[in-house]
């Protein structure tokens, strides 16, 4: 790395910094979270408003791969922390029914109603063979933007609410259906790569990380200092991150994971550490992946399929989750909460639509529109929970006590 392309980066981080930060406050202030104005940050920083040329210039080809480099390093640190503040009593319970249920109806119906509308309103965009950008469309309708939705919860007080957390258990679940339901696309659209058997190892991984690697943190963190664990904690989760990128998922599982499994005695301490190097590196992840966005490329035509990707996509996974909320046990305002949050698909969403854009599976036109979907749905979950009634710990309040209430009184 010449000493040049360091000057770029650094500039470039500032940048990133503070046009993430402008503009997730006045997101904010809107009523909107503050996710929604780092995106758009990117975006405004790509093609759509600066043109090709100028947003070149501030943001070069050359350099974005060592700036995802660093955003991805901000996520995974941020997922560890979200794993660190999930409650694994979440499991347990009514909740251990509702999580496999809730998942699966919030990935299928959405995936079915997706490979749908490929094959017949959006089959002008096809780009390769029917089977593959079918089953691809599908995977593009059925996410669930887990790191999105973590920091929605985050900056709304709502992660250690009772919603919150089994939100975020099915958010992990439905992504681990989307990252696993993509590999299969990928393998049918480019056969003879030779790695799809790296997904088999997401089984032993598991149970190492949980029967080795659990008890094994747990005897560390009764000698160890904060320093070291903080270290471990944030090492730790690089490392499974690492693992699972390998076998095929996305990093942020296994850092998520890691922080699932990271001792609770220690988790205050740890959580402080990490978080600044979170804020930091964060804001790069949403801001890089907005670069790649063009809306110039939408036309007229398009406007037409986005209103039937928009109502598929939303009544497709708001009905899904809803249904299967009611039916495991949760009240009416719960299961409606849950859809509203599991709509969210923001981050995830754009992170899959450029492997498909990267891999020829979808045009640029058709990833405009997609785009546009997930920015829609992602900005609904704020109305929507406060439509519904759900309550928020004010974020200016960090002693505020955790609460496993949050609509109703109850999740029940």
């Amino acid at each position: 790395m010449q000493s040049s392309q360091i000057v770029v980066v650094l500039m470039d981080l500032v940048l990133i910094m503070a046009a993430a930060r402008i503009l997730g406050w006045l997101a904010e202030r809107v009523g909107q979270p503050a996710v929604i104005g780092e995106i758009t940050a990117g975006i405004l920083a790509g093609p759509t408003v600066l043109g090709p040329h100028l947003s070149n210039m501030l943001f070069p080809h050359e350099i974005r791969s060592y700036l995802t480099l660093l955003a991805n390093v901000g996520v995974a640190v941020f997922m560890f922390v979200a794993g660190l503040e999930l409650d694994r009593s979440v499991f347990a319970g009514n909740s251990r029914r509702s999580i496999p249920a809730v998942s699966l109806a919030a990935y299928a119906v959405p995936f079915v109603l997706g490979c749908g509308i490929a094959a017949t309103a959006l089959a002008r965009h096809r780009t390769g063979d029917l089977p593959s950008f079918t089953l691809f469309v599908g995977c593009a309708l059925a996410v669930t933007a887990f790191p999105v939705l973590a920091r929605i919860l985050h900056d709304r007080g709502l992660t250690r609410t009772g919603i919150g957390q089994l939100s975020l258990a099915c958010a992990a679940l439905v992504d681990i259906f989307a990252w696993t339901a993509l590999a299969v696309v990928l393998a049918v659209a480019h056969p003879g790569t030779g790695s799809q058997w790296r997904l088999g190892l997401l089984v032993p991984v598991v149970a190492v990380t949980w029967w080795i690697v659990r008890p094994a943190l747990a005897r560390l963190a009764a000698a160890g200092t904060e320093q070291t664990m903080i270290v471990v904690g944030v090492g730790g989760a690089l490392l499974l991150g690492a693992i699972t990128e390998w076998i095929g998922l996305h990093l942020i599982f296994g850092a998520f994971a890691f922080g699932v499994v990271f001792p609770r005695a220690r988790r205050e301490a740890v959580e402080s550490g990490a978080r600044i190097l979170s804020l930091v590196l964060l804001p790069g992840f949403f801001v890089v992946a907005g670069l790649a966005v063009d809306l110039g490329a939408i036309d007229r035509a398009a406007i037409g399929e986005l209103v039937v990707i928009m109502v598929v996509a939303i009544a497709g996974k708001l009905g899904s989750v809803y249904v299967a909320g009611r039916l495991t046990g949760l009240s009416s305002r719960s299961a409606a909460a849950l859809a509203a949050l599991l709509n969210t698909r923001g981050l995830t969403e754009l992170v899959i639509l450029n492997v498909g854009l990267s891999t020829g599976l979808i045009g640029s036109q058709l990833y405009s529109v997609l785009v546009v979907m997930a920015l829609v749905t992602t900005a609904m979950t704020a109305p929507l929970l406060r439509l519904i009634g759900a309550f928020e710990t004010p974020r200016t309040d960090p002693a505020a006590p955790v609460t496993h209430s949050t609509i109703g009184g109850r999740v029940e």
